[in-house]
């Protein structure tokens, strides 16, 4: 019978898979000073953080792997200069994702894929100053960047574009559901990594 608490073991995962998953959107977010980069974001860290994640989820089945390592990145990036209202995402959507992917005891793909949809959209928390706090936010970007790149990130984030990225965000999640589940299938089943 599978233990329900986390064990030394799971820890250990968590610890390589959050730094894993960390080491692999890290690149991408610092491209992100890109106004049209930043606009795809959580699409990217959807498609790019997929395999860490799944994988985290694969070798502990157990319901607080996937919240810990959603917390401890959402808190490194918030320490590191990250907006507090990115919090109000980083920290909630881990947890729940956590418990859909729960009730299919971590094996059901449905469940899984939906837990890992809600999972990605931890990152739309960054976006949240575009949207509350707009014209401190953009007063601060345009002392470091200038009024072009200001100007520019004016127009893409609007609240008309705002559904865009929520919907490139899940299409990025859904594509890194794929990947995921064909690499599994691939290599991992048969290097005897999850089974």
């Amino acid at each position: 019978m599978q233990r329900e608490k986390l064990e030394v073991k799971d820890l250990i995962n968590i610890g390589l898979f959050t730094a894993i998953f960390f080491v692999l959107i890290t690149p991408v977010g610092i491209a992100g000073i890109v106004p049209v980069i930043m606009f795809f974001l959580p699409a990217l860290f959807a498609v790019i953080g997929s395999v860490p994640i799944m994988l985290l989820v694969a070798k502990t089945q157990k319901f607080g792997a996937l919240s810990i390592s959603g917390i401890v990145v959402s808190l490194v990036l918030f320490i590191m200069g990250h907006p507090g209202l990115a919090l109000i995402t980083g920290i909630p959507l881990p947890i729940l994702a956590d418990l859909i992917m729960k009730i299919g005891n971590y094996r059901h793909w449905l469940t899984l894929s939906i837990g890992y949809i809600v999972f990605s959209f931890w990152s739309l928390g960054s976006l949240l100053p575009f949207y509350f706090a707009r014209q401190s936010f953009f007063d601060y970007l345009e002392q470091k960047r200038g009024h072009e790149y200001t100007a520019l990130l004016d127009k893409l984030f609007t609240l008309q574009t705002l559904p865009i990225i929520i919907v490139t965000c899940m299409v990025g999640a859904v594509i890194g559901i794929v990947i995921a589940r064909i690499l599994f299938k691939k290599h991992f089943v048969r290097a005897g990594m999850v089974s």
